[in-house]
C-alpha cells in the first residue's frame, strides 16, 4: 500500500509581517503566529498609542499581551 505524503499548506509557516518563514515562532493571544522579533517590532512602534493589535485580525489589547512559544511551528522548524 503506498503512503501518501503529507501536505503542508505554506500559509502556516509564513510571518505575515516579513513574509518569511517563521523563526523562534510565537501565538499571539487572538492565536495568529509571528517570528518573535518581527511582532516584539511590530509592538514597539505602537508602544507610543497606548495599545497593541493583531497584525493579521487588527485585534486590540490595550496591555501589551504576553507571547507564547508555538511549540508546533518551533518542532516543525527545527526539523527542516
Amino acid at each position: 500500500m503506498a503512503q501518501t505524503g503529507v501536505q503542508l499548506d505554506p500559509e502556516k509557516f509564513t510571518c505575515s509581517i516579513c513574509l518569511g518563514l517563521l523563526e523562534d515562532p510565537v501565538t499571539t493571544a487572538c492565536g495568529h503566529s509571528y517570528c518573535m522579533n518581527c511582532i516584539k517590532d511590530h509592538w514597539n512602534g505602537e508602544a507610543q498609542k497606548g495599545s497593541y493589535s493583531c497584525p493579521q485580525c487588527r485585534e486590540t489589547f490595550m496591555q501589551r499581551p504576553v507571547l507564547r512559544k508555538n511549540t508546533l511551528l518551533a518542532e516543525l522548524e527545527h526539523r527542516r
